[in-house]
């Protein structure tokens, strides 16, 4: 899923991608952190005391005298999530949060408009008045699930900071943008993974730590430098337009009311602010060196600018692109961003090398939020480092000893179990199943492999929660994940079936939860619930090159996300009769289904379809977006398949062969065939009436099968037909 925010310009991608062995996998771990607002700001007489009313202050602690605000009893605080996003130049609170804190009651509301643009068009945001902003990582929560609560001795912020408000259609969650980073140092913690429930969806986030600039790397070796554009912004730090109202010379000049502009990181010019670091690209014998690219923690996947995928040999506009993307932003969706996987990317460091190989990347000119009306030759999304902690210290350099700003990167801090039992069907919470002993638990990395001569079942018959998991078969035999009826596997971050691999749900509340899953050869099927994503951020469940299979033969995969089929990928549905889950497989989105490779249908049983039967094989809350590519349906049967917004319905439309549509093919068929011979028939439609002949029941009743003496006939008219079509050839 990939996820940028562009001069505070948010999209949201799903990816749509081919089948290709990469070290770095298509997504990346999500930061989220909670946040509560306050009343804070600077008056003008701030001035007075060598301050600037209109730069933000960094905060280590609430001011009593300025609690936090919110709509509830008494006004108790309120929280709310909050994605941190360093790629983002502000913060943005959605409608949501602009009512729990209740920015109206509170005197905040402001009347200033500002525009923010995304991959899919611009909307309109409201510049609130200066205050507070705090935050915190979730492993400090208190209470969840419905209500967000915070450990209120765990916050920092910022004061006299000036947010923006998103309209009703903003469908993304509140955003912490650049401004936090750039006064104070940010630890995300993927070694504290953090996996609860909030309103009905899985939340799962890193541990997020905000401490003092200038604090280092943790214990950390390993450190890239960053480039701070513009330096002078984070020397002095974030800050807003403010509005001046000369009407009213009398009274307070209250310049935190209606800013012109939001708090970002700027210089005297006004160019916008963002955190880079030098990279190296490489694509075979193509190499570039030294790219600066923007660090942005709210984008899952790497993004190159289209001018830096030419110059590493991927044409966008000319070659065929190894996957594609779907983007959700600010004007809707919009499909068709290529992408590419990379030979190599290393990023320049001390205390020790970081280099990914065969790493998937997205074309997508982005604005460069330090040169606005020029591009950026691109973005480091967070999939490079799944499993690892990071540390961001955006400690401006003002010639003080020490490191300067630096992005610390640590070794892998998960560990690795591999499936270890011989036997054909094993416990998966047996010790003994696995090559390192142990239950499995939220920090282990699992790969579970066919070990054996013959198939394998892992059964999971509890619910049990891992970090990462991949299915996979060995040469001849596979390896199946099963799910039983009550139990929920779950993921921090990808789940994976490769070849020969099966994860297989058995009904009766059997579910996966994971943050995204990627089918590579390996197959999908059962009957369950899957729910792909984190909090309000939705995840996809992406077919790359295998099978989802419904049903065991019957049933139905509820899939609480998206729904991405790809041109190698294939759907694939029985029918059994004319009700769906019962006797017909169905796969139901709550969000929407891309599709594209091939639907597969075959008949369940002695199942006959009549004429004008319908099977809804999919359905999608948001929509069906394209078509698939192949059909691959019962023969001896005419279907139509109807794409709808929100669903694809398969319906039988006639018997193949049938020429004039009386629901059987017989005889008086092939009369039809032969007056009509060359418009629109040909000889391919004369063998699908011969292979169908009298072998379809389609009108709901019996067909009269003709006496051996009819048929006879039949086959010397045949006969003297093709005679005549060869002798008139010339």
């Amino acid at each position: 899923m990939f996820r940028t925010y562009v001069c505070v310009a948010a999209m949201v991608a799903n990816l749509l991608a081919n089948c290709a062995l990469a070290d770095v996998p298509l997504g990346g771990f999500i930061p989220f952190v909670g946040i509560g607002m306050t009343n804070e700001f600077k008056t003008i007489d701030e001035i007075e005391l060598g301050g600037v009313p209109f730069i933000a202050d960094p905060s280590i602690s609430i001011d009593p005298l300025k609690p936090l605000l919110g709509a509830g009893l008494g006004g108790s605080a309120y929280f709310d999530f909050a994605l941190l996003d360093t790629g983002a130049g502000t913060h943005i609170i959605t409608q949501q949060a602009f009512t729990g804190f209740d920015l109206v009651g509170n005197g905040m509301e402001g009347t200033n408009i500002q525009p923010i643009g995304g991959a899919t068009g611009v909307i309109n945001t409201v510049i609130n008045d200066a205050g507070g902003i705090y935050a915190a990582g979730l492993g400090d929560r208190t209470a969840a699930g419905t209500l967000l609560d915070m450990n209120t001795s765990t916050l920092r912020g910022q004061t006299s900071v000036a947010t923006l408000t998103a309209p009703a259609e903003w469908t993304l969650p509140n955003i912490l943008g650049l401004p936090m980073a750039a006064q104070h140092a940010i630890a995300i913690q993927n070694s504290d993974p953090q996996i609860f429930q909030h309103d009905g969806r899985t939340v799962r986030t890193p541990q997020v730590e905000f401490r003092d600039l200038g604090s280092g790397g943790d214990g950390i070796l390993r450190r890239a430098p960053l480039k701070l554009h513009p330096g002078i912004g984070f020397v002095q730090g974030p800050q807003y337009v403010f509005n001046l109202d000369f009407e009213d010379l009398s009274g307070a000049l209250n310049i935190h009311d209606d800013p012109a502009s939001p708090s970002v990181v700027v210089d005297s010019n006004g160019n916008g602010g963002g955190l880079f670091i030098d990279v190296d690209l490489r694509n075979g014998a193509k190499a570039l060196e030294d790219k600066e690219l923007l660090f942005d923690t709210g984008a899952d996947l790497t993004v190159v600018s289209q001018i830096t995928a030419a110059r590493l040999g991927f044409d966008p506009v000319l070659d065929t692109p190894d996957f594609l993307l779907e983007v959700e932003g600010s004007g809707g969706v919009s499909s068709g961003i290529p992408g590419f996987y990379l030979g190599e990317l290393n990023i320049d460091t001390v205390g020790g090398s970081f280099t990914m190989h065969n790493v998937p990347i997205a074309v997508l000119d982005v604005t460069n939020p330090n040169d606005p009306g020029n591009i950026i030759d691109g973005i480091l999304g967070m999939h490079l480092f799944n499993g690892r902690d990071l540390v961001i210290d955006a400690n401006a350099s003002v010639g003080q000893g020490g490191a300067g700003p630096s992005l610390y990167i640590s070794d892998p801090v998960t560990d690795a179990h591999s499936w270890a039992s011989p036997l054909g069907i094993a416990n998966w919470a047996t010790a003994g199943s696995w090559t390192a002993a142990g239950t499995p638990n939220v920090m282990w990395n699992t790969t579970v492999s066919n070990v054996s001569s013959n198939p394998q079942v892992a059964n999971v018959a509890v619910d049990s929660t891992v970090f990462q998991l991949t299915v996979s078969g060995n040469a001849t035999n596979a390896m199946t994940v099963d799910v039983q009826a009550g139990a929920t596997l779950t993921t921090f971050g990808e789940t994976k079936i490769e070849a020969g691999g099966q994860l297989r749900l058995n009904g009766g509340g059997a579910k996966i939860d994971a943050s995204f899953i990627n089918i590579e050869d390996g197959t999908l099927t059962g009957s369950g619930d899957i729910f792909v994503g984190t909090g309000p951020i939705t995840g996809a469940v992406r077919n790359l090159s295998g099978r989802i299979e419904p049903g065991t033969p019957i049933g139905k995969l509820n899939i609480v996300g998206d729904l991405s089929n790809l041109t190698d990928a294939t759907l694939a549905f029985d029918l059994g009769g004319t009700l769906a889950e019962t006797g017909y497989d169905q796969i139901a989105t709550e969000r929407f289904a891309f599709l594209a490779g091939t639907l597969e249908v075959a008949l369940n049983g002695v199942f006959l379809p009549t004429i004008g039967d319908q099977f809804t094989l999919v359905t999608s809350v948001e929509g069906v977006v394209g078509q698939f590519d192949e059909l691959l349906l019962p023969t001896g049967i005419s279907w139509n398949v109807n794409y709808l917004p929100n669903s694809v319905v398969l319906e039988v439309v006639g018997a193949a062969g049938d020429f004039n549509g009386d629901g059987f093919v017989l005889g008086d068929d092939l009369t039809t065939w032969q007056t009509d011979f060359g418009n629109p028939y040909d000889g391919a439609d004369f063998l699908t009436w011969q292979r169908n002949f009298a072998g379809t029941v389609l009108a709901g009743a019996v067909a009269a099968v003709p006496e051996p003496g009819a048929a006879a006939l039949l086959l010397m008219g045949i006969a003297t037909l093709f005679h005549n079509a060869r002798w008139r050839r010339p």
